[in-house]
């Protein structure tokens, strides 16, 4: 990518994910604070209701007060935070 004076960009392509995880993160901090709750009912038996309800997101994993806040921060840093992470190590140590 190229800007208009013909200079590469200096957004890489870790930026972007890292970005989208911090806002993400900052919308539940807002619903957490503010206690805004989604007004869906999951049911227990589901395989969603199990999850919510399983012993990593009520006691091991908690850094909100809703458990489907936390099981969407776990499901965000393995998807975003972990190869925007690993994309950065790799423009830090090994650059060109």
């Amino acid at each position: 990518m190229h800007t208009q004076k013909g200079r590469p960009s200096r957004i890489k392509g870790w930026v972007m994910p890292l970005v989208g995880f911090l806002v993400a993160q900052l919308y539940f901090i807002a619903c957490d604070r503010f206690s805004w709750n989604p007004n869906r009912e999951i049911n227990p038996g589901t395989i969603m209701g199990r999850i919510l309800n399983s012993k990593l997101f009520t006691e091991w994993f908690t850094p909100y007060n809703l458990p489907i806040n936390n099981v969407i921060t776990a499901f965000l840093i393995v998807t975003l935070l972990l190869p925007a992470l690993i994309g950065a190590m790799k423009s830090i140590f090994f650059r060109k």
